[in-house]
């Protein structure tokens, strides 16, 4: 196929105009973009559902997982962390015995934890993806008897407005919850309905049971309504007194956590290329006055046409080609 296009394309600079065209197809496989999923639960002890968690994230395949309710086992995160080695893993304690929250993040996808919020107890605040697709991701355990953190909700908020917002809240209200209201529900709609900014903030899941004991819907997903979709999906319980919620965005984001892009340039074929074309090469460098002029030329021949010998195929996963804990190590001293 690359031999024909050599002897049948009239001109040189219609043959590298094409491999171009093929080039920058190839870079934008390496970089595809899919819609982002994200994962809540309140897992009520990650040490207790340990095994359940792992098979409702093998099942689901988010991009992104939050947990509340991790009851500050380290142990336990260590674990979670060493199964899923292709996530980023973040986590912090909380203020009582049944807090504590994990956010787990695809290692395809570009994030960053926020320095200023990185101390706080039960809530956890990254930056997610770059450039102008990028945005904010918050998830925040709130224990019945302690106030939602509107100020620090507010903070976030300032420092980019496309911030979402997850967690069990513990707040109950008639506008998304079947359920009898409470005080924080009445904040939070308060908090929702009091500037342009929080308005545009939509509750994705409503009106569909998280808990296992009632009829309120406490775990809440809230987004801007530019970003907001009501795909979403509350799934059985897995063991703990909260209902799972997977909601898939239509935030599309730079990621491989469904497929991996593989590159594979065949560089015995490409060695092989080299020597067919390589008269006309000496020829046309006798040809050319310019020295410079010729070598500008070949050099981008020869950039295309390891592109051109470059084919990426994808594949559901992959196995690291060192173990983890050696790559690790080699992280650790760059």
């Amino acid at each position: 196929m690359i031999f024909e296009e050599w002897t049948s394309t009239p001109t040189l600079d219609l043959l590298l105009d094409k491999w171009s065209i093929y080039r920058d197809k190839t870079l934008s496989m390496l970089n595809i973009k899919d819609n982002i999923s994200i994962l809540l639960l309140n897992v009520s002890s990650l040490n207790r559902h340990m095994v359940e968690i792992f098979k409702l994230i093998d099942t689901t395949s988010p991009s992104i997982i939050t947990l509340n309710g991790t009851h500050h086992d380290e142990r336990s995160t260590k674990q979670f962390t060493k199964h899923f080695f292709n996530y980023n893993v973040f986590s912090i304690n909380g203020t009582n015995a049944f807090g504590g929250v994990l956010v787990a993040i695809h290692k395809s996808i570009r994030t960053q934890r926020m320095v200023e919020f990185e101390n706080i107890p039960n809530l956890i605040a990254l930056e997610i993806g770059e450039e102008q697709n990028k945005f904010q991701l918050v998830t925040c355990y709130s224990p019945p008897h302690e106030q939602i953190p509107f100020e620090i909700f507010d903070r976030i908020l300032q420092k980019n407005e496309n911030s979402i917002f997850t967690g069990d809240l513990n707040a109950k209200h008639n506008s998304w919850s079947r359920s009898v209201e409470n005080p924080k529900g009445k904040t939070l709609f308060n908090w929702l309905s009091s500037s342009p900014t929080h308005a545009t903030m939509e509750i994705i899941n409503k009106f569909i049971p998280t808990s296992t004991r009632s009829k309120a819907t406490i775990d809440l997903i809230i987004a801007p309504s530019h970003m907001a979709s009501d795909t979403f999906s509350v799934l059985p319980s897995i063991g703990s007194d909260h209902h799972p919620v997977i909601w898939r965005s239509t935030i599309k984001i730079s990621t491989a956590h469904q497929k991996y892009p593989i590159k594979r340039t065949h560089w015995k074929l490409f060695e092989v290329f080299l020597t067919f074309t390589g008269s006309y090469w000496n020829k046309l460098a006798e040809d050319m006055a310019h020295s410079t002029t010729f070598f500008t030329l070949y050099e981008r021949f020869l950039s295309l046409s390891i592109s051109r010998f470059t084919n990426v195929t994808f594949r559901k996963s992959f196995k690291p080609t060192l173990p983890q804990n050696i790559i690790l190590l080699i992280n650790k001293k760059h």
